[in-house]
């Protein structure tokens, strides 16, 4: 192991206490999605607090209904690193009064410690190693980008992120790590949500109906599933699926509706996914469709454009003594924009090892906390 690099992980592991003690200041401070902006936003304005205490110029960006972005820069190098990553999580305010932040031995446990507030801190600490230990590089700017709505789809961050990373050399991402060591996301499928209404006509469910949108839309989650489904690289899911009353009732409805999620491996098959729900057609010349939705997200796939960061991704994790372990996944991140939207090299899944995001029972692995934040730093000054 280089010297730097051997100095940045012993550095994690003398700090590792003031790691998880703000770590644990971050997860206990709530931020749902859907919650309230005023409780929501004291989680990313202590952040904030973190990063400005390290020298970074700060701003929000506000949005009505959502709450505070929270944004910044360091350094004036020509290399912008763009730091990505999101505070809020997917658990209700007042979950942290059942299931505050806790440990044991080997594991720390809490509401989004995985998914992905572990990370946030893993980049703070990450630029305070390279501050301290004096080997930040002068040819470095950093810019971050933490939302407060990506697990609702980030809708009202997109725009911001995609503006961000067009004048990014690289974009590092720190959603969750896995299980352990050596553990990054190298690609994510790309995502559309959309939703089909059948419209017909209210009638009494005695005199033979003849344009009842249950049907239809029945017909249509089937067409949707078969059309969109090519095994593992593209397929369709029925999420929601509703018409009529929710008990019997002698009547059929006058409209009813479907939403599907299509995830594919890459953007050809999103297009291929697209043509799809363009070519639906109603079965019934009484019921007529109404579609709304797409692409939520497109896929992260690795080019050309980024062989240079991965490269330098494995070349760290291999001097550290670790197995490279690149993972695919079907769940999508806002790293999907920066690179498939407009092709920034991003490397995702730099966050804490752990597992069961979404989930009651999420942890992150304490042990490794020294390495991943090395990783981070590593790319930090050397990519």
């Amino acid at each position: 192991m280089g010297e730097i690099l051997e100095k940045i992980v012993d550095y994690g592991q003398k700090h590792k206490d003031e790691f998880l003690e703000v770590l644990k200041n971050v997860v206990n401070l709530e931020s749902y999605s859907y919650g309230e902006k005023e409780i929501k936003e004291k989680c990313g304005l202590y952040l904030e607090g973190l990063f400005k205490d390290l020298g970074f110029e700060t701003w929000h960006v506000e949005k009505e209904n959502v709450g505070t972005h929270i944004c910044g820069k360091y350094g004036e190098g020509s290399k912008n690193i763009f730091l990505l990553g999101h505070y809020d999580t997917v658990f209700p305010m007042g979950t942290t009064k059942t299931r505050p932040f806790t440990m044991d031995s080997e594991k720390a446990y809490g509401p989004g410690i995985f998914d992905m507030k572990g990370g946030l801190v893993g980049f703070y600490m990450a630029v305070k190693a390279l501050k301290e230990l004096d080997v930040f590089p002068n040819d470095t700017k950093l810019t971050f980008f933490f939302s407060c709505d990506e697990e609702g789809g980030s809708v009202t961050s997109k725009q911001t992120i995609e503006e961000m990373a067009k004048e990014a050399y690289v974009t590092l991402v720190t959603e969750p790590g896995h299980k352990g060591e050596g553990y990054v996301t190298i690609e994510r499928y790309g995502r559309d949500v959309v939703t089909v209404k059948a419209v017909g006509v209210a009638e009494h469910a005695g005199h033979h109906p003849k344009c009842n949108p249950n049907l239809e839309i029945a017909k249509q989650a089937q067409y949707i599933t078969e059309k969109c489904s090519d095994g593992e690289e593209m397929y369709a899911s029925i999420v929601s699926i509703h018409g009529g009353d929710t008990k019997a009732m002698a009547a059929t409805p006058a409209e009813a509706y479907l939403i599907t999620d299509i995830r594919y491996s890459d953007n050809e098959r999103g297009k291929i996914a697209a043509q799809v729900i363009k070519d639906m057609k109603s079965n019934n010349p009484l019921v007529h469709l109404e579609v709304s939705g797409g692409v939520e997200k497109p896929a992260l796939k690795q080019g050309e454009y980024s062989e240079f960061a991965v490269k330098r991704t494995i070349e760290i994790i291999e001097e550290m003594g670790y197995e490279y372990r690149p993972k695919v996944l079907g769940g999508g991140s806002d790293g999907n924009f920066t690179a498939g939207s407009v092709h920034c090299p991003t490397i995702d899944g730099l966050g804490l090892n752990g597992e069961f995001l979404h989930n009651p029972r999420e942890y992150v692995l304490t042990s490794t906390i020294p390495q991943r934040v090395a990783l981070i730093a590593e790319l930090i000054r050397t990519v």
